[in-house]
């Protein structure tokens, strides 16, 4: 189930993540577990996160794999260690939708929320190299904790595009 999707302005979040390079299909197998890795790595350093986890999807290339960030927003900006990086998800405008439901069917929120991009004459931040596809904010927010709701058809994830300034 998706809610109707929404355009609005963000302020920059910083956040704290791993880079993994993931084919499609190893998503639920790979990235997941670099969550607790995140979260042990704030807590050695005595940082706070300011927010939800994420997946941010960087880019896909010609072959179907994706280069993902997988991490936690942070109030102020870090210093990473090589392995844990560090950056910002920018100011500007972005279309959300909430999707809510197991992962596995997420893909129906993305197809949504390009729909209405598409039929409302906007465009996603994106860029189409020799490799393939960079995406300036493509984002999955995990609002709901599945280790405290077992249920995946009650679990919630607001998907996020920054969008181009037309």
């Amino acid at each position: 189930m998706v809610t109707e999707p929404v355009l609005e302005n963000r302020g920059a979040q910083n956040y704290v993540a791993i880079r993994k390079r993931v084919n499609m299909n190893d998503i639920p197998a790979v990235l997941p577990p670099l969550i607790p890795e995140v979260i042990t790595w704030l807590n050695e350093n005595n940082l706070n996160a300011a927010g939800l986890c994420f997946f941010h999807y960087e880019a896909m290339t010609n072959h179907d794999e994706l280069d993902v960030a997988v991490g936690l927003l942070v109030p102020e900006p870090v210093m990473g260690n090589g392995h844990m990086v560090t950056g910002a998800f920018p100011a500007g405008r972005y279309a959300s939708i909430l999707y809510t439901g197991d992962y596995q069917n997420m893909m129906e929120g993305h197809k949504a929320l390009e729909d209405w991009i598409s039929n409302n004459g906007l465009q996603e931040m994106r860029q189409n190299t020799d490799e393939g596809i960079k995406w300036g904010g493509r984002t999955e927010f995990y609002l709901t904790d599945p280790d405290t709701e077992p249920d995946p058809e009650k679990w919630k994830t607001e998907i996020i595009f920054l969008m181009e300034d037309l």
